[in-house]
């Protein structure tokens, strides 16, 4: 009880019974602890609701170090406000001892906590690695486009790869039937002409027997040279098989395309094979012609005119056979 008496002992003299304290010193007094008592009460608050709402801060166990700092600066305040008509000084003592430690061991955590703290980035560190990751994700966007263009450049050539003869770079089967099918159909869907020219080179075994297989290649290039000058834009040309050649002959009645195919055996006939390499080989061509019929499918109108060719070989080669 002695300790409470002597804690709560309000016999010593106020600084407000002072003489020396007028009323505009008094005022200047009580107006500062006042506003100083609302903020240090209200700044500890703004703290703790800090640290609760974001648990995400690196040290948050600082800014609850800091609201006890202040709130006990503003017990301080306080004590001292009230002992401007109190003389309560051993209260106010130990609010201040109490002040003095908490601020003590603020300052030391600060400043254990300096180390860490400088390692953090600043704002322009993570301004500049922000600005790096940009960079670096524009690059790799850069850089999956060009590998998409290329995968995409890729696949076509490979999807014209596995269409065209890798030896004379006109279209190979596959490729002649895949435009056939489209071609058949836009006949039947637009009422069109569609003829068919099948191009088969006459003895031409004689020429490997004779050259070797090396200068057979090279003469199939140059008829595919042949036939791709006398063909249009719109005509379609591949090799069907050895020394087989089909021309397909888009908006092209039977007149026209009989004419093109005497004007093909002509220039093959008149041709001199390999001249590069030293030699003048002649060779003749059988052609069978045929058009397109709006009962026939894909594959009678293939029988269609590799019936023409064969007749064009059984009637005596070098000849246009043409489906009447």
């Amino acid at each position: 009880m002695d300790l409470v008496n002597k804690l709560f002992n309000g016999s010593f003299m106020p600084h407000g019974h002072c003489l020396q304290w007028l009323p505009d010193l008094l005022f200047l007094h009580v107006t500062g602890d006042v506003l100083t008592v609302f903020a240090y009460f209200v700044i500890p608050l703004a703290l703790i609701y800090l640290v609760k709402k974001r648990t995400d801060l690196a040290f948050n166990w600082i800014f609850i170090m800091f609201a006890a700092f202040i709130f006990l600066c503003g017990v301080t305040h306080l004590i001292s406000l009230v002992n401007i008509w109190q003389g309560y000084y051993y209260i106010e003592g130990i609010a201040k001892f109490a002040t003095g430690l908490v601020s003590i061991l603020t300052a030391m955590l600060i400043w254990r906590l300096i180390p860490k703290a400088l390692v953090i980035p600043s704002n322009d560190e993570f301004r500049t690695k922000n600005e790096a990751l940009l960079q670096a994700k524009h690059e790799l966007l850069e850089a999956n486009q060009l590998l998409e263009q290329r995968v995409l450049d890729r696949t076509k050539e490979l999807q014209h790869l596995a269409r065209t003869d890798s030896l004379t770079s006109v279209l190979n089967r596959g490729g002649l039937m895949d435009r056939l099918t489209i071609e058949v159909d836009r006949a039947v869907r637009y009422q069109h002409k569609l003829s068919l020219l099948m191009v088969d080179l006459d003895h031409f075994k004689h020429v490997n027997d004779q050259y070797g297989h090396l200068y057979g290649d090279t003469v199939l290039i140059e008829v595919a040279t042949i036939l791709s000058d006398a063909c249009r834009s719109t005509d379609v040309l591949g090799r069907y098989g050895g020394e087989e050649f089909l021309l397909l002959l888009p908006e092209t009645d039977l007149e026209d395309a009989k004419r093109l195919a005497e004007r093909i055996r002509l220039d093959i006939e008149q041709h001199h094979f390999c001249k590069k390499d030293g030699f003048k080989i002649s060779l003749t061509c059988s052609i069978g012609v045929t058009e397109f019929e709006l009962d026939q499918n894909q594959e009678s109108l293939l029988q269609s005119v590799d019936r023409m060719l064969y007749s064009a070989k059984d009637s005596g080669r070098n000849r246009v056979v043409v489906n009447e």
